[in-house]
């Protein structure tokens, strides 16, 4: 297993924890209960979480993880993925849940077209880690990358963007320096012909041609407004930390340059908002750099859910390691 692994897993698992007190609420009201500092777990989840627990980003991106140790490629993973969907976690996001209750492929594509072709959410790159995680590499993990987030988030900005964020973990993990890696990795999300590996991957059908028409039509823009957030992010600047996608991506690069791991993922707990996905993008990205979780932080962590293969009481740092091997071992097999 690469040294990163394991480590960016717990991480993203830890940010996602620390954030879910703060999800929705205003920095106001996040200062005024907490104070000014957020180093350690505090209750307050409006879906019920225990300090310690972890919301439906890392629970997600176990269930894909679940999914490539259960083989079957990208039929598996959405098998997983539908099978953390019935047993009703309590957060889930609308594209999500219309796009895995689809039970097929096109599932993503069909819910996207009933969205008028707006939706763009951050439920695609809040899991996306986890193919990175599984092992993926270079060109094949761009393509997976694509596949794996249209899967519930056909729009060519989620798209995009997940490819554009798992290239950079890729170019971090390898040592490459903040900036240099997202450049490397905008490039590469430049080279990928998203539309056609979202047709060979099955994603796109008869039925769901409104979809496939409205991908290419916005194909161009997605990409250069990915680019744009990216390097307005790399500057410091963050618009907001809403559930749009492009949101969620500029400030999860802006508060990820700190020189360690809090002072990355503090930003944005403080900021509340969607600030649990935020934080959980972050803790990748703090992960792939190799800046260290507090230790304080990893023996209370769990994941907020039970579904096959998981349980709610699981220690995250007893039971990862299993699941991410697993995976692997699926994928060099």
């Amino acid at each position: 297993m690469p040294e990163r692994a394991l480590p960016t897993l717990l991480s993203l698992a830890a940010a996602d924890a620390l954030g879910a007190a703060t999800e929705f609420k205003t920095p106001e009201a996040i200062r005024a209960r907490y104070g000014e500092s957020f180093t350690d777990y505090q209750p307050g989840s409006v879906f019920g979480f225990a300090p310690g627990e972890a919301t439906d980003d890392s629970q997600m991106t176990a269930a894909t993880l679940l999914g490539y140790g259960r083989g079957g490629g990208l039929e598996g993973v959405l098998a997983a993925l539908r099978d953390w969907l019935d047993t009703a976690p309590p957060d889930v996001g609308g594209l999500t849940r219309a796009a895995l209750r689809g039970g097929d492929l096109e599932g993503g594509a069909r819910a996207w077209t009933q969205s008028g072709h707006q939706s763009a959410g951050n439920g695609g790159l809040m899991r996306i880690a986890a193919v990175w995680l599984a092992g993926f590499r270079g060109e094949a993990l761009d393509r997976e990358a694509a596949a794996v987030t249209a899967l519930t988030h056909t729009d060519p900005r989620c798209v995009h963007a997940s490819v554009f964020f798992t290239a950079w973990l890729e170019g971090l993990e390898a040592g490459g320096g903040y900036r240099d890696a997202a450049e490397a990795a905008l490039e590469r999300m430049d080279r990928l012909g998203a539309r056609a590996t979202l047709l060979d991957a099955g994603l796109f059908g008869l039925d769901t041609r409104p979809a496939h028409d409205a991908f290419r039509e916005g194909d161009r823009a997605a990409r250069s407004q990915v680019r744009a957030r990216v390097r307005s992010g790399l500057s410091g600047h963050a618009t907001s930390q809403s559930g749009y996608v492009l949101d969620t991506l500029e400030a999860a690069v802006a508060h990820a340059r700190a020189d360690s791991w809090l002072g990355c993922v503090e930003p944005a707990v403080l900021r509340g908002d969607d600030s649990d996905t935020v934080a959980c993008v972050v803790g990748a990205v703090a992960g792939a750099r190799g800046l260290e979780v507090p230790p304080h932080l990893l023996p209370p962590l769990r994941l907020g859910h039970s579904w096959p293969g998981w349980e709610r009481g699981w220690s995250c740092a007893a039971h990862f390691p299993a699941l991410l091997e697993a995976a692997r071992a699926q994928l060099r097999s």
